[in-house]
C-alpha cells in the first residue's frame, strides 16, 4: 500500500507540473493579446521559458505553429487586395522570436496553402477561385521572402504538393513583388523625381524583395513615363484651349515641356552619374514611345505640341544651339521618326522666315540693305533654314505676286517695274522668273492658243493669229518662250494627227490624215511661228544666200543631165532630141528615182508656196522648227514618212464603169508634200536617204528575183537590171549586192534541194567553190562530213592501191572546211572497216577463181594499208596468203614490198613466191566448166 500510494502521489505531482508548464504557452498568447506579435521579442519568449522551466520551441512546438498560423493567415490582406510590403518582415521576426525553425514554419505554409486549395475548390464560382488564386500567389510570395529563394524551393515544395509550374511560383513572386514595388516607389513624397537618394533606397528595396533587374527597370520607366505623360497631356490641353481663345497664350504648355525636359535631362544626368550602378534599374531618359499616348493613337497632339514649341522658340527669327538640342531632346522624349521631325521643323522655319521677310520689306531695311542677298543670307544663318528652301520662297512668293497681277489677263509697265524690283530684293534667278512666267503666263497664253488651233485649216485667219500675237505682247512674253509654248500645243495636234492616221486600214486613208497634218504646219502653224518670232535680218539674208545657192546647184544640175544625155546620144549615133523622142514613144522616159523627184519638188518651192489664207493668195514656207523627233521613235517616225513614199510612188487608183480601175500617176507636189512630212517628223537626211534607198533595195530585188527566176544572169536580164539600176537611183555597188544575194539565195535552195535528193558530190562542190560560195554556209557540217566520209570510202574501194595522203587530209579538208581532227577520224574510222573486208574479200575471190577481182581487192588493202600503216590484219592459212602474193605477181603488181608487209611474209618465202612466179611456175588456176553429158 505504501508503494502505491507513494506512486500515485509522485503521478499526480507529475501531472500537476506538466499543467503548470502548459501554462507558459497560455500566458503567451494572453500576451499576444492587443498587440502586433511582430514586437514579440526573444527575450519575453526566454522569460517565459525560464518561468516555467520549459523550451516551448521543443517541448510546445505545435502551439507555437498554430500561433504563427494564425498570424500568417491574419496578414494575407484578402483578395485582391495588394500587399503591404511589410508582412514578409513581420512574419520574419515573429517566427524569430518563437524560435521555430524552418521546417515547422514551412510546414504552416503549406498548411496554408491547402486552406487556400480548399477553399477555391468549396467556393466553385469563377470570382471566388481568382481571389484565392490571388490569395495563393500572395502565400508563396512572402514564402520566398522568409525562407529565401533556395530554401523555398527546398522547403515549399509547391510543384509536387499543389501541382503548379515553375513558370506559375514566378509569375506570383513577379506580379506581388512588382506591385509592392510599384507602391514602394509612390510612397515618397515627391515618387520618381530625380534624386538619386531615393533610387539608391529604391535599389535596397528591389533586392529585398527579389525582384528582377529587368522587371525593376520595366516598372521604374513606365512610372517615370506616366510623369512625363502627365505633364504633356496638361501641356496639351494648354495648347487646345489657347486655339479656343483669340488670347492664344501658349505660355503655361511651353513652361510644361522645359519642366519636362529639365526632368528628363536629370534623368540622363543620373544615368551617367559615378552613382548609376547604385540606383534602381530604369533610371534615365524618358521616352513616351509605347505610352499611353501613343497607344491612345494621339500621335498628332505630339507633333502639335512640338511644333507650338519649336514657333514659340524661333518666332523672333533666331535659332540657337541650345534650342536646337531642346528641339533633338523633345523629339526623342515624343519618339518622333526623323522624317516627321524634319517635315515639321521646315515646315515652321518656312513660316517663320516668311513672317521675318515680311517685317524686313515693311520695314525698308532689306531694301535698305547694300547687299540684299547678304542680308537674306544672315536671316537664313540665324534662322538655320536651308538657302534652296529659301530660294523656294522666294519663288512661291513671287508667283503669288504674279497671280495678282494677271487676274486681268495682261501685265502693265507699272507690273513689269513691280516684278523687277521684287526679283532684285529677293535674289530671285533669272530661270526661275522664265518658270513662274511659262507656268503663270503660259496658261493664259495656251487658252488663246488653243482656240486658233483648234479652228484648224479652214478656220484659221488673220485676226486668230493677230490674238495670239497680241496675247503673248500684254502677257510681256519673251519670243523664245511663245515659241516653246507653241511647240507643245502644236506636238498634241501632230500627235492627234498621228493616230488618227495610224488607225487608218489603207494607205490611201492615212495618207489623207499626214496629209491635213502638213497642210496644218504650213497653213497653221507655220504663220504664228513667224507672227510670234519674226526672222532677224541675219536670218532672213542667210536663207536667201541659201535659196540661191540651191538655184545655182539646181542649174548645174541640169546642165550635167542635158550633157549625159547629149553624150550618150551621140555614143548611140543619133542625136538628144531624135533620142528623148524614141524614150517617150518607146515610155522609157527617165523618170528619176524617188529621192531626186522628192529633191526636185523641195528646190521648186524654195520661195514658199501660193496658197488661200483669210481668203487671199499668200506665200507660205513650210516650217521645220516644230518636229516629232522627241516625242516618237524613229523607227515610228520612217515608217510613216515610208508609207507616204509609197502613196507617192504608186498613184491614185481611179475607178471606171464595168469594174475596172487605172492608176493616176502623182503630181509634183505630193513629193513635196513628202518632204514637209520629213521635216515635221524630225527626219535628217540621212533618215530620209535610207527610207528611199531601203524601198530602192527592195523594189530592186523583188525584180531580180523574177528576172533570176532560173538562176541565169543573161546578157538581156544583165542590161535590164543595168537600166532599172539607174531609175532607182542605186549606186553599183548597192546593185552587186542584191544580185549577189539574190543568186546566193537561189543556189542555196539549190543546194537545199540536191542534198536532200542525195545528188550532192564533190564536184557540185567545187562548182559552188568556183562561184566563191562560202560552202560552210551552205552545207552543214553533217553534210559535209558525209561527203568526206564518201570520198574516203570510194578511194579505198576503187581497185587502184592508191592512196592520195595530202588529197585527204589537206585539200578535201580544206574544201569542206572540216576541222582535220574530224577527218582523221574519219579515215581511220573507215580504214579499219575495209582493211579486213579487203584481204576477206581477196582470199574468196582467190578461192573462187576469179583472178581481177582479187587483184582488185588486193590493191583495196594496199589503199588502206597506205592509209593506217598502224593497223595489222592476219588470216590463219598461210598457202592462201602466199597464193594472194603470187598471184599480185602474176598480174604484175609494183608496190610488192608493201604488200609483204602487210601479209606479214617473210624476205625467203617472198623471193621464193617471185622465183616461181618468174620461171612460169605458177599458173592461175581457172574453173572447169560443166561439160554437157551427150
Amino acid at each position: 500500500l505504501g508503494l502505491v500510494g507513494g506512486g500515485a502521489v509522485a503521478y499526480g505531482a507529475l501531472q500537476v507540473d506538466e499543467e503548470r508548464k502548459k501554462g507558459c504557452t497560455v500566458e503567451l498568447n494572453n500576451s499576444l493579446l492587443n498587440r502586433v506579435p511582430a514586437t514579440l521579442s526573444k527575450e519575453e519568449v526566454a522569460a517565459l521559458d525560464s518561468a516555467y522551466g520549459v523550451e516551448m520551441a521543443r517541448d510546445f512546438t505545435q502551439d507555437l505553429k498554430n500561433m504563427y498560423d494564425h498570424y500568417l493567415t491574419s496578414v494575407m490582406p484578402p483578395g485582391d487586395v495588394p500587399l503591404g510590403g511589410w508582412e514578409a518582415e513581420a512574419l520574419s521576426s515573429f517566427k524569430e522570436a518563437l524560435g521555430l525553425e524552418d521546417a515547422d514554419a514551412a510546414e504552416v505554409h503549406i498548411e496554408v496553402g491547402r486552406r487556400i486549395f480548399r477553399m477555391r475548390s468549396e467556393m466553385g464560382t469563377r470570382d471566388a477561385e481568382a481571389q484565392e488564386r490571388m490569395a495563393f500567389q500572395k502565400l508563396v510570395f512572402l514564402s520566398s521572402l522568409i525562407f529565401g529563394e533556395a530554401k523555398a524551393r527546398y522547403l515549399l515544395p509547391w510543384k509536387r504538393l499543389f501541382n503548379v509550374s515553375d513558370a506559375q511560383v514566378l509569375h506570383a513572386r513577379k506580379t506581388n513583388g512588382a506591385m509592392m514595388y510599384k507602391k514602394y516607389l509612390n510612397s515618397f513624397p515627391e515618387p520618381l523625381s530625380p534624386d538619386a537618394d531615393m533610387f539608391t533606397k529604391a535599389r535596397d528595396y528591389q533586392t529585398r524583395m527579389g525582384l528582377e533587374e529587368e522587371t525593376a527597370s520595366e516598372i521604374v520607366q513606365e512610372l517615370c513615363r506616366d510623369r512625363v505623360e502627365n505633364r504633356v497631356e496638361a501641356a496639351s490641353e494648354v495648347l487646345k484651349a489657347s486655339g479656343r481663345t483669340r488670347s492664344k497664350d501658349v505660355t503655361g504648355a511651353v513652361s510644361a515641356l522645359h519642366e519636362v525636359l529639365a526632368y528628363n535631362a536629370a534623368m540622363t544626368q543620373l544615368k551617367e552619374s559615378a552613382e548609376a550602378s547604385n540606383l534602381a534599374p530604369g533610371v534615365g531618359p524618358v521616352t513616351l514611345w509605347g505610352g499611353r499616348i501613343h497607344s491612345a493613337n494621339r500621335t498628332d497632339d505630339l507633333v502639335s505640341l512640338y511644333r507650338m514649341f519649336l514657333a514659340e522658340g524661333i518666332k523672333d527669327g533666331t535659332f540657337t544651339e541650345k534650342q536646337l538640342a531642346e528641339l533633338k531632346s523633345l523629339q526623342k522624349l515624343f519618339g518622333l521618326g526623323s522624317k516627321e521631325a524634319d517635315a515639321v521643323t521646315m515646315d515652321v522655319q518656312t513660316k517663320v522666315y516668311r513672317n521675318a521677310l515680311r517685317r524686313a520689306v515693311s520695314s525698308g531695311s532689306l531694301e535698305a540693305a547694300e547687299s540684299k542677298a547678304v542680308f537674306l543670307t544672315d536671316m537664313c544663318e540665324k534662322l538655320r533654314f536651308p538657302g534652296d528652301a529659301a530660294a523656294g520662297v522666294h519663288s512661291e512668293i513671287y508667283k503669288q505676286k504674279l497671280d495678282s497681277m494677271l487676274e486681268k489677263k495682261r501685265l502693265t509697265d507699272e507690273d513689269e517695274k513691280e516684278l523687277v524690283k521684287m526679283r532684285v530684293l529677293l535674289c530671285i534667278p533669272e530661270s526661275t522668273v522664265k518658270e513662274a512666267h511659262k507656268e503663270r503666263c503660259g496658261a493664259i497664253f495656251r487658252a488663246t492658243l488653243e482656240k486658233a488651233l483648234q479652228s484648224g485649216i479652214d478656220g484659221f485667219s488673220t485676226q486668230l493669229m493677230n490674238m495670239v500675237v497680241k496675247c503673248a505682247k500684254d502677257l510681256r512674253m519673251d519670243q523664245d518662250l511663245a515659241v516653246d509654248l507653241l511647240s507643245t500645243s502644236v506636238k498634241k495636234v501632230f500627235q492627234s494627227c498621228i493616230k488618227t492616221a495610224k488607225g487608218k486600214s489603207t494607205r490611201l486613208e492615212q495618207a489623207k490624215e499626214l496629209k491635213k497634218m502638213v497642210f496644218f504646219s504650213n497653213l497653221v502653224v507655220s504663220p504664228l511661228l513667224k507672227a510670234l518670232k519674226p526672222p532677224t535680218k541675219e536670218e532672213l539674208e542667210r536663207e536667201r544666200a541659201q535659196e540661191e545657192i540651191q538655184k545655182i546647184m539646181k542649174e548645174a544640175q541640169e546642165m550635167t543631165d542635158k550633157e549625159d544625155a547629149e553624150e550618150k546620144a551621140k555614143a548611140e549615133g543619133k542625136d538628144a532630141k531624135t533620142k528623148n523622142k524614141e524614150e517617150k514613144a518607146e515610155g522609157k522616159e527617165d523618170k528619176g528615182d524617188s529621192l531626186s523627184k522628192t529633191a526636185a519638188a523641195v528646190s521648186t518651192a524654195l520661195g514658199g508656196e501660193t496658197m488661200t489664207l483669210d481668203g487671199k493668195q499668200v506665200k507660205v514656207q513650210s516650217q521645220k522648227v516644230i518636229t516629232m523627233a522627241e516625242e516618237m521613235e524613229l523607227r515610228d517616225r520612217t515608217e510613216l514618212y515610208r508609207n507616204y513614199l509609197l502613196y507617192c510612188m504608186s498613184g491614185d487608183q481611179v475607178d471606171l464603169p464595168m469594174g475596172s480601175t487605172v492608176q493616176i500617176e502623182r503630181d509634183q507636189t505630193e513629193f513635196l508634200r513628202l518632204a514637209q512630212l520629213g521635216d515635221i517628223l524630225g527626219l535628217t537626211s540621212k533618215d530620209v536617204q535610207d527610207v528611199h534607198t531601203g524601198l530602192s533595195e527592195k523594189a530592186f530585188q523583188t525584180n531580180v528575183q523574177q528576172a533570176l527566176g532560173d538562176g541565169q544572169l543573161t546578157k538581156e536580164r544583165s542590161a535590164y537590171l543595168k537600166d532599172l539600176q539607174g531609175q532607182l537611183g542605186l549606186t553599183d555597188e548597192a546593185a552587186q549586192t542584191i544580185i549577189r544575194g539574190v543568186m546566193s539565195q537561189q543556189l542555196g535552195s539549190n543546194v537545199k534541194a540536191q542534198v536532200s535528193q542525195g545528188k550532192m558530190t564533190l564536184a557540185e562542190v567545187r562548182k559552188l567553190k568556183a562561184q566563191n560560195v562560202d560552202v560552210q554556209d551552205m552545207l552543214s557540217a553533217d553534210v559535209r562530213a558525209g561527203l568526206f566520209r564518201k570520198e574516203c570510202e570510194s578511194l579505198l574501194s576503187a581497185g587502184t592501191g592508191i592512196f592520195n595522203e595530202e588529197e585527204m587530209t589537206k585539200n578535201l579538208p580544206k574544201l569542206l572546211a572540216l576541222d582535220e581532227k574530224k577527218t582523221t577520224a574519219i579515215i581511220k574510222e573507215v580504214t579499219k572497216e575495209r582493211k579486213r573486208d579487203a584481204l576477206v574479200s581477196a582470199v574468196a575471190q582467190n578461192r573462187q577463181h576469179d583472178p581481177e577481182l582479187a587483184f582488185k581487192s588486193l590493191n583495196n588493202l594496199l589503199a588502206c594499208h597506205a592509209a593506217q600503216p598502224d593497223l595489222p590484219v592476219s588470216w590463219p592459212v598461210q598457202e592462201e596468203l602466199q597464193d594472194l602474193y603470187s598471184l599480185y605477181l602474176f598480174k604484175g603488181g609494183s608496190n610488192k614490198e608493201d604488200l609483204k608487209t602487210v601479209l606479214k611474209l617473210s624476205d625467203e618465202t617472198a623471193a621464193e613466191l617471185e622465183s616461181v612466179v618468174s620461171t612460169g611456175g605458177w599458173k592461175i588456176e581457172e574453173e572447169d566448166e560443166d561439160e554437157p553429158l551427150f
